[in-house]
């Protein structure tokens, strides 16, 4: 008798999750921009653009008003590119709720769209007030969502599944070291939009700090990640997880000191021009995708690590 085969899991909430989270980058790439050329307030008004002065509804903003000006053209698209993460998260949700019986991805896409939605209130209300500390917020939090967005990604991909079904989640030492570096990470991140919004020498020596924490928490992650790899009961997820690590803390510090020299040496004391913003903005994203990596590394350290804890293979 041949083996009844478990039917394979629909397929569009972990299409709809990754288009997500591929959406997501360049939004955090003009939200960078937005910082740098500090053009948080190139239009005023949020779902209505321009009171009194066209009433244009977001969507229909004029294309020669969206290209007038450097500053009005990142900070529209960053709203363009985040109604669109809001749109795919609506349709995550939907998606995952028809297709998936599971309550853990259904609470996962439940989240993302909830923080998704949270991300965007903030940023509305940042214009509407006109407040820097709604401005500091919405670029700490944003670091945070994309965070989840991709542990929504890989929560509803079959790799996931399949990784499930054949061994439970438990508690091991590379966990709890990778959740360990996913907070001195976000540390550092969340220093650094203090440093972007504040640019006090403070700030920029709390930063300065927090990286160092942080870089040394990664290595240690990737040398956990390398033992747990090697290990006879150790899976290909671990040793992809950490060359992305072990990439993305490398281009992360190289883009820090690139960022320090344009910021503080080159176009002292603001930046004004796009390409300016590049590196300092890159930045951004790099520490975004590095907490990303973090938290993914968690996931899968969790599933796949026998031999890291107590000995056991």
């Amino acid at each position: 008798m041949s083996a009844v085969l478990a039917p394979s899991p629909a397929p569009w909430p972990h299409r709809l999750a990754l288009a997500m989270v591929v959406a997501a980058i360049p939004l955090l790439l003009f939200g960078g921009s937005v910082t740098s050329l500090e053009a948080g307030m190139a239009i005023d008004g949020w779902l209505v653009l321009e009171r009194g002065r066209g009433d244009h509804f977001l969507f229909f903003y004029p294309v020669e008003k969206w290209f007038r000006d450097v500053g009005t053209f990142v900070e529209h698209t960053h709203r363009l590119f985040g109604s669109l993460v809001g749109f795919l998260a609506i349709g995550t949700v939907v998606a995952t709720f028809l297709g998936r019986r599971r309550r853990a991805e259904r609470a996962l896409a439940a989240a993302a769209l909830a923080a998704v939605c949270a991300q965007g209130a903030v940023g509305g209300f940042r214009v509407l007030e006109n407040s820097p500390s709604l401005a500091f917020l919405h670029g700490a939090f944003g670091q945070a969502v994309f965070a989840l967005l991709a542990a929504t990604a890989v929560g509803l991909s079959p790799r996931w599944g399949a990784a499930e079904a054949a061994a439970p989640r438990e508690r091991t030492d590379l966990g709890r070291l990778a959740l360990g570096t996913c907070g001195f990470v976000y540390s550092a991140v969340f220093l650094g939009a203090w440093l972007r919004h504040s640019e006090t020498p403070s700030a920029l020596a709390a930063h300065l700090v927090g990286m160092l924490v942080a870089a040394t928490s990664v290595l240690a992650l990737a040398r956990g990640l390398k033992a747990g790899a090697q290990d006879e009961g150790g899976r290909p997820e671990l040793r992809s997880a950490r060359a992305r690590l072990v990439a993305l803390l490398s281009v992360q510090l190289a883009l820090g000191v690139l960022s320090f020299l344009v910021l503080y040496v080159r176009a002292a004391p603001a930046v004004q021009e796009l390409h300016d913003s590049l590196f300092p903005t890159l930045h951004v994203l790099f520490g975004a995708l590095l907490l990303a990596q973090c938290v993914v590394c968690a996931m899968w350290s969790g599933r796949w690590a026998p031999s890291v804890v107590g000995g056991r293979a």
